[in-house]
């Protein structure tokens, strides 16, 4: 069983729209950040690296002289080399060099420092034509290491100048050294940054979802509440409610105010509508008794029946109205056992077994005198055709567990299934021998439909008839 109109929910939860929302700015943000932070780091970790290579290059060209050998050929001579001692230890990572650099980028070596084990350099071909062209101005390069084993990357500082006497022919100074531990370095950095922006953003998130919910805890509250009511757990919207959303819980409170004093009016309408009915049909039914004519006798069934009618149809009305009540609710085991108790004493003389199996706090959502009227109107059926038993018994529903279901059983003589339908018409009576009117299986039809219920005709284990009945149930937290 289910409402019949039912809200579509769209886009999830708010709390996951806004959690997302947040996610959206936040990770791009702190991702941009991470590179951010890595190449800061990376530009200060070769500023620093380069300055050893700048010093290296300015005390070369300070200490360089040239002069032509016996040939005719230029050599170059240092009065001083630069003082690291790494770059007198063979291979050892740190290099400087002085040469004629050709268009291909390889150097052919005048002077070198004892690191390069008598090796020389090769700079990309792009590099070197813009070296040749611009004389005087510094280049930061790579290249491959002397260190041919270890596949040596060197970051390359190199600066094309003109030594005095050399007239236009330029030759090329070169500091090197391994960028390996600067690489491994940047690598660590980046990955420390993007592992600890990663907590950062575990931590935002977060923070993020439990403001959300915090911020949003006064709408849950809510939620409980006016589930409270429609469970008939509570009469009115209870709670304290921040000032954005105490006016929703004010109009909810007026909502179900006024709903009640709808269904009050009507309620007070059938009342006033059973009243000037049942006069009328009271007089016809005098005015008839007084004649003894087959005119009277017409007038005399023809006016039980429209009691009949009436009384059903206004009994239908008024459940229909209790049906729309909100916040009613009626436990089932104190109902169904003040009907079996009365029962027992109506059919003391058919010595009547009752079996009964109702959960533990099982409550109707409803009005009390309907759930009367709907178990003591199978109860009475179910003695009325009983040999000796009859059970009653409750279960939550299987296909809602909004729901719960009641059965009925006798060891009776049953009803044929091709008679079912016909057993649930108004005033429909299967045996006339039987005392009733007929309208006792369609009563609680009615009222179960009311209800948003249903009612169902099957055969017990025991032989009898078995009637279920399915209504809706306060839900307990």
């Amino acid at each position: 069983m289910s409402d019949p109109q039912v809200v579509t929910h769209h886009d999830g939860s708010l709390v996951r729209r806004l959690v997302r929302s947040a996610v959206m700015w936040v990770l791009p943000i702190l991702a941009l950040t991470a590179v951010a932070l890595t190449w800061f780091y990376r530009s200060s970790t070769y500023r620093i690296f380069d300055e050893p290579l700048e010093s290296a290059i300015t005390s070369l060209i300070a200490t360089s002289q040239a002069s032509p050998d016996d040939k005719g050929n230029w050599a170059v001579d240092l009065s001083s080399e630069p003082i690291d001692p790494r770059y007198q230890r063979a291979l050892s990572g740190r290099y400087w060099l002085i040469g004629n650099l050709d268009e291909t980028g390889e150097i052919k070596v005048l002077q070198a420092s004892r690191s390069m084990a008598g090796e020389t350099l090769t700079l990309p071909v792009t590099d070197a034509a813009t070296i040749l062209k611009s004389p005087g101005d510094e280049l930061r390069s790579v290249a491959n290491g002397p260190d041919r084993d270890s596949n040596e990357q060197l970051r390359v500082i190199a600066r094309s100048v003109i030594l005095p006497g050399m007239e236009n022919t330029p030759v090329v100074m070169i500091a090197a050294a391994d960028v390996s531990a600067a690489n491994q370095a940047i690598k660590r950095f980046a990955a420390l940054a993007s592992l600890l922006l990663l907590f950062l953003s575990g931590g935002l998130i977060f923070g993020v979802l439990s403001q959300v919910r915090l911020g949003l805890k006064p709408l849950f509250d809510l939620t409980n509440e006016v589930a409270n009511v429609r469970q008939g757990r509570s009469e009115r919207v209870d709670g304290q409610y921040p000032s954005e959303i105490a006016p929703l819980a004010d109009e909810l409170n007026t909502l179900i105010g006024h709903n009640s004093d709808v269904v009050e009016r009507a309620r007070t309408h059938v009342a006033n509508l059973a009243h000037a009915l049942k006069t009328p049909i009271a007089v016809l039914l005098n005015e008839a008794e007084t004649s003894k004519s087959q005119l009277s006798d017409v007038v005399t069934r023809q006016s039980e029946e429209m009691r009949r009618q009436v009384d059903h149809h206004l009994r239908r009305a008024r459940a229909a109205a209790r049906g729309q009540v909100i916040g009613v609710s009626t436990p089932v085991d104190e109902v169904v056992m003040s009907l079996v108790r009365t029962l027992e004493r109506i059919y003391r003389n058919k010595d009547i077994d009752f079996d009964v199996d109702i959960l533990d706090g099982l409550r109707f959502r409803g009005e009390k005198r309907d759930l009367e009227e709907m178990i003591g109107n199978l109860l009475d059926n179910a003695c009325k055709w009983t040999k000796s038993e009859v059970s009653i018994g409750t279960h939550i529903s299987t296909s809602d567990d909004s729901d719960f279901v009641i059965f009925v059983a006798d060891n009776g003589p049953g009803v044929d299934p091709s008679n079912y339908e016909e057993a649930l018409k108004r005033g429909a009576r299967l045996d006339e021998a039987t005392p009733g009117t007929g309208f006792g299986l369609a009563i609680v039809d009615d009222l179960a439909k009311a209800y948003k219920g249903a009612l169902q005709l099957s055969r017990a284990k025991t032989g009898g008839l078995k009637v279920t009945l399915e209504l809706p149930r306060t839900v307990n937290d």
